[in-house]
């Protein structure tokens, strides 16, 4: 959907909003820090760079996955990049390209913390070891250290995501970031719940349920103190299933605010 559907997408989901809101007891509220994230894939470092120019006006900043890179200068990235950028290098369990050891995994998040990332994505299966080294490098350059969970399956029910979230920031997480694959609106429901959960316990994260059946929670969980959220510039670039466009999220989330 876009353009034109665009405010029928958004209308539908104030309604459901509604519904999770009286049914749910959540109290959302609307926050003015909410950041936009746009994903960013190419094969080459100049198509990355050419990505990043033409998203700085609508994005506060760009999720560079670096294992998509063939020519990968890090430096040359980190310094000419118009955007603050988050640092991902996925491996084939998390849909990146990513074939190497961790320990090569590790040596390229921690030139992006060297060479000025904002911020940096390490899944929870990183080696502990390697995790702590992640994390210590981080401190020292001021750059916040997403450690991710990701589920394209499914959705676990409410009290296992917060036992995910716990295990997460026990790791040494800036911001715990939890994703998994929404098969029914209460999916939905159980992440925007687990962003009210970590919202009180005022810890900085990303909660997404992925899919259709996830759109919701997309738009919700950053009015509940969510770092940000991520969107695409147009029809095309999603990197993660229910992923909508950055108008879109605007929209729904101007709905709100009125309501």
């Amino acid at each position: 959907m876009r353009s034109g559907q665009t405010k029928s997408l958004a209308s539908i989901l104030v309604y459901k909003y509604k519904i999770v809101k009286q049914s749910g007891g959540l109290n959302l509220c609307y926050s003015i820090f909410m950041k936009i994230c746009i994903p960013i894939q190419a094969k080459t470092q100049k198509a990355v760079l050419k990505k990043i120019q033409n998203i700085s006006k609508e994005a506060d900043l760009a999720e560079v996955w670096l294992d998509q890179i063939g020519d990968l200068n890090m430096e040359t990235l980190l310094k000419e990049s118009p955007l603050p950028l988050l640092c991902v290098c996925k491996r084939l369990s998390e849909k990146g390209r990513f074939k190497g050891s961790y320990v090569t995994q590790a040596q390229m998040l921690l030139q992006a913390i060297k060479f000025g990332a904002r911020y940096v994505d390490v899944h929870m299966q990183m080696p502990e070891k390697l995790n702590k080294k992640i994390v210590q490098e981080a401190r020292k350059k001021h750059c916040k250290v997403i450690i991710s969970h990701h589920d394209f399956k499914s959705t676990p029910d409410y009290p296992k995501l917060v036992k995910i979230a716990d295990f997460v920031k026990k790791r040494g997480a800036d911001v715990i970031k939890v994703a998994t694959l929404a098969n029914c609106l209460q999916d939905s429901v159980n992440i925007i719940a687990l962003g009210k959960y970590l919202q009180g316990s005022k810890t900085p994260y990303i909660a997404i349920a992925m899919g259709q059946k996830g759109i919701l929670s997309r738009i919700l969980t950053p009015t509940l103190g969510g770092e940000m959220m991520f969107a695409t510039l147009g029809k095309v670039g999603q990197t993660a299933p229910g992923q909508i466009s950055v108008t879109e999220l605007k929209k729904a989330w101007s709905l709100i605010k009125a309501k």
